[in-house]
């Protein structure tokens, strides 16, 4: 069914940045998998974290490394499609998102009874070019064709040292502070060709930078032969925050930028605006449980639970609970296979009818697998995860029309450890 559109609702078309592109995934906590082994096994490892991936998940974990050095290095590649159904012209926006990264680096070293470590974290990355067009969208003024373009680079990076020790055999502590850094450039062009030769432009421009600390306190506990508890605990509070956005526009006829009749001035001068409200995060808690069946085979779970946030300047978030499952398995002495099951549910309400300005709502299931080969002191991981969720959006911020949403995103990753 074609869809009809008046002025007001071609102005409600040019504000698709205001809903589609404001973040790059504010409505998830888990969107990258952090570490080859925990990545293997679906993150759940929290019970686990003898590596030097445990500096992110439960640094308590990593009293139990043994080597007077150990060293890890992640490479990852990701990608995730987000596809909304019958936005314009009853056509889809689909929007492609992709980085290459080193994503996880750590060390660990043994100092006596204790361990310090230091390593480095990207927990989300976002690298998005879109450009797309819409022909022939009907209306009931003036049939139009409509072109956007968008540059989205959304990164988020932890580095810190940690420090872990044991309380006695069968119980440990351990904390990691990190640097938090987060950077957002958000470039986005909309254009709309009417056929009756008039036409309107929108440019808008948003830059945000970020720095905080974020401390992860864990436990690790062993109450019985192979058997281990895990417990993390982090939250991030910011120092600085600094953002810009600019908003312009053009229009060529009299009716305005914003589709109001009444508005002769038919370009708007560009308008900067600055502010620093720091944004608020959830608080992090991880319960993790792990069974060493065998020498060979490895059983874990995680359970995630984030806080819910007030934040009249970025938006409230609901409280979330996600779960992890995994698993690993010796096939030799040189080979080990890795497989998982894990959660990402979304951080925002039930999408209703009727009401404006939503933040979308889709919950994603993904599964994890890689393979590990050991030579002598070092080993090489290769593996990778996908990801898929329906759920609903909003993608005009001026209309009440809701969108059946999905999102699909896999990942690849190399690593190599010593």
């Amino acid at each position: 069914m074609d869809i009809v559109l008046g002025w007001k609702q071609l102005a409600a078309v040019s504000l698709i940045c205001c809903s589609a592109s404001a973040h790059a995934d504010e409505f998830h906590y888990n969107n990258l998998l952090i570490g080859d082994r925990a990545s293997g096994m679906g993150g759940a490892y929290t019970a686990i974290s003898d590596d030097a991936s445990g500096m992110y998940y439960n640094p308590a974990g990593i009293t139990y490394v043994t080597d007077r050095n150990f060293s890890a290095s992640v490479n990852a590649y990701s990608s995730q499609t987000k596809r909304y159904e019958n936005v314009i012209g009853g056509q889809p926006f689909v929007r492609t998102s992709s980085a290459l990264l080193a994503n996880y680096f750590g060390i660990i070293k043994p100092m006596g009874d204790y361990k310090i470590g230091f390593s480095y974290a990207v927990p989300d990355a976002v690298n998005e070019d879109l450009s797309q067009t819409v022909r022939n969208v009907p209306s009931a003024i003036s049939d139009f064709d409509f072109t956007i373009n968008l540059n989205n680079r959304d990164n988020t990076y932890n580095i810190g040292p940690s420090f872990a020790a044991a309380i006695n055999d069968n119980l440990s502590f351990g904390i990691t502070l990190y640097v938090h850094q987060r950077d957002i450039l958000i470039i986005q062009n909309q254009f709309l060709a009417r056929v009756d030769g008039t036409n309107q432009w929108t440019n808008s421009y948003f830059k945000l930078n970020e720095t905080g600390l974020k401390p992860i306190i864990g436990f690790n506990w062993s109450p019985v032969e192979k058997l281990s508890l895990g417990l993390s605990v982090s939250n991030i509070t910011l120092i600085s925050s600094s953002a810009i956005r600019q908003d312009t526009c053009s229009n060529s006829t009299t009716s305005g930028c914003d589709g109001d009749d009444t508005t002769v001035d038919p370009f708007s001068v560009p308008t900067l605006t600055s502010f620093s409200e720091k944004r608020k995060y959830p608080t992090r808690i991880a319960l993790g449980a792990a069974y060493f069946a065998s020498s060979n085979l490895l059983v874990s779970t995680d359970i995630t639970y984030h806080t819910a946030v007030t934040d009249q300047v970025y938006g409230d978030k609901v409280s979330t609970v996600d779960a992890a499952l995994g698993t690993e398995y010796y096939l030799s002495k040189k080979w080990a296979l890795r497989a998982g099951l894990f959660t990402n549910v979304a951080n925002t309400p039930a999408i209703q009818s009727g009401v404006t300005s939503i933040e979308e709502h889709i919950n994603l299931y993904g599964g994890s697998l890689s393979l590990t080969h050991f030579t002598g002191d070092t080993s090489v991981t290769i593996g990778g995860s996908l990801s898929y969720g329906l759920g609903k959006a909003q993608i005009g911020t001026s209309s009440t029309d809701v969108q059946d949403a999905s999102t699909f995103g896999w990942t690849m990753f190399l690593s190599s450890s010593y």
